[in-house]
């Protein structure tokens, strides 16, 4: 079987994207079952008596590149998944 161009630049952007996962993964702890114990019933970690809607707003309008480079990248991915699932068969293989 013969790979072609976009086979080949798909590969390459799936293996930089599973590496720089990975990297985001190992150097930032998860803390996923730190605040779970089996002694103490489970309680709040944060406090949301506030407005938090107005503080959540505020942080999205700062940090608006944030969100636009998200927006981006997935429309990225869904032009790239579109492209996988169209892509035309060349006769003869």
């Amino acid at each position: 079987m013969r790979f072609d161009g976009i086979e080949v630049a798909g590969l390459i952007v799936a293996i930089l994207a599973i590496m720089v996962s990975c990297v985001f993964i190992l150097g930032n702890s998860f803390p996923a079952f730190q605040y779970v114990s089996k002694e103490h019933p489970p309680r709040h970690l944060v406090e949301n008596a506030g407005n938090v809607g107005q503080a959540v707003s505020i942080f999205m309008w700062k940090n608006r590149s944030l969100d636009l480079i998200v927006q981006a990248l997935v429309l990225f991915g869904a032009a790239v998944g579109c492209l996988a699932i169209l892509r035309s068969e060349k006769p003869g293989e």
